[in-house]
């Protein structure tokens, strides 16, 4: 890890201001005054709203309740704040796995809203309703043709079954019986798979002519835990977003640079769309192994890592959506979300091609001078280039330069243009320049 001591950073112009905090202290209360007081400090003005993200290690550092009071402790009372737990972020200092990260907003010609939503699980649609109604209510009367949306719902979550714990390849009868129970685990426990895009779609359908720029809460890769912020209020399996209109520029590209690498044929997918039973008409784990010429050991509890250059793929408005397989449940391979389509693949990619599409994505950009970046990354490929995720660093810092970014490593991400299709995918890089 690495810090430019003395970078300055935050007043644009006179009527636009951003600033950049960050905390490396492990105490929680503490951290959260001190990434609070490191923007505050940069600012003329109370911020318009405050963007918080968080890794998971606070929640054993004093808790993530404690975190927000050090915020609130020094951030003015009343600013609209969103945030969530996310794996690691970037920002202009450097590239880091622990701490806390914040990008604050001042402009005079600017309507915030904010919005949350509960049991995002249980009854994703219900939550995406009552977030979107407070984004609509606060908004509605604004006269700014500029308009956006950001938001942190909860990924997806291990349960922990009796007798079983929290395994991600289960075998045997225990498979069978992890099976049965998902449901049961998502609608009473609240565990299981995030549901984030059905809370996403009916932002999107319901918010057509706003940029949405999406990421999935998480910890630090195990999916036991992850939190949300709103205001003044820390919970898990929310749905937080912030809205804005205003008079500056937006601008959103996405890529995520992964090709398809091997035809998965005659796929059949489980009944809930989030895993896959057969491949080729035969047992899907046995199948896939023998098409990839992998041994059956590559499945164990580090699969995760195993499969980060090897996600599965299918098309969806003539383009490769990937996810990334969660848990195995015996021979079926539950993924990260819904797998939609009759056409599927087994997608690659390596670090020169990540890189590549980083460079490729921020150049679409076009523009001389950000006030901000705010960039929602995979956090799947933070842990495939490891050490070369610095290089992603220097494309970002070379075009942001002093000018705040931050790149947050989510567990599921996505975005969308004014008027366009939503997409959301894992392994994919999505970023919002405002200007």
């Amino acid at each position: 890890m690495f810090y430019w001591k003395g970078c300055q950073i935050g007043t644009i112009n006179d009527n636009f201001e951003v600033a950049l905090g960050m905390s490396r202290k492990w105490d929680a209360r503490e951290a959260g005054r001190e990434v609070a007081r490191d923007v505050i400090q940069k600012l003329k003005r109370p911020p318009s709203f405050f963007l918080l993200f968080s890794t998971i290690h606070y929640e054993k550092h004093g808790g993530f309740e404690e975190f927000l009071a050090g915020v609130w402790d020094v951030l003015p009372k009343g600013t609209p704040l969103i945030g969530g737990t996310v794996a690691g972020f970037q920002n202009n200092y450097g590239c880091y796995c622990h701490g806390a990260t914040a990008l604050a907003v001042y402009n005079p010609h600017i309507d915030v809203a904010v919005g949350v939503g509960y049991n995002t699980k249980r009854s994703p649609k219900k939550a995406a309703f009552s977030c979107l109604k407070q984004i609509k209510d606060g908004l509605d009367h604004s006269s700014y043709s500029q308009k956006c949306i950001i938001d942190i719902i909860s990924g997806g979550l291990v349960p922990q079954m009796l007798g079983i714990g929290r395994k991600k390849v289960l075998r045997g009868m225990t498979s069978v019986l992890a099976l049965y129970l998902s449901s049961l685990s998502l609608y009473l426990l609240q565990k299981g798979i995030g549901r984030e895009e059905d809370v996403l779609q009916v932002i999107s359908d319901k918010m057509n002519d706003f940029y949405i720029l999406h990421g999935s809460s998480m910890d630090d890769g195990k999916a036991f835990s992850n939190f949300q912020f709103c205001n003044y209020e820390v919970g898990s399996n929310m749905a937080v977003a912030l809205g804005f209109a205003c008079d500056a520029h937006i601008s959103l590209f996405s890529t995520h640079n992964l090709k398809e690498s091997v035809s998965l044929p005659r796929v059949k997918i489980i009944r809930n769309g989030v895993g896959i039973r057969k491949i080729n008409n035969k047992p899907a784990l046995k199948e896939f192994l023998r098409i990839l010429n992998w041994p059956e050991e590559y499945f164990d509890e580090q699969l995760f890592k195993r499969t980060y250059f090897y996600p599965i793929g299918f098309k969806k408005n003539n383009q490769w959506i990937s996810r990334v397989i969660a848990i195995i449940c015996g021979n079926v391979m539950i993924t990260t979300n819904k797998l939609e389509g009759d056409e599927f693949a087994v997608l690659s990619f390596n670090g020169k091609d990540v890189l590549q599409g980083v460079t490729d994505t921020i150049s679409k950009h076009g523009i001389e001078r950000p006030a901000f970046g705010l960039i929602s990354s995979c956090a799947a490929r933070l842990q495939a280039l490891g050490i070369q995720s610095f290089q992603v660093h220097h494309e970002l810092y070379s075009y942001f330069q002093d000018h705040p970014f931050i790149l947050f490593y989510s567990g599921g991400e996505g975005s969308k243009k004014p008027h366009e299709e939503l997409y959301y995918g894992n392994e994919s890089f999505h970023s919002l320049v405002v200007s």
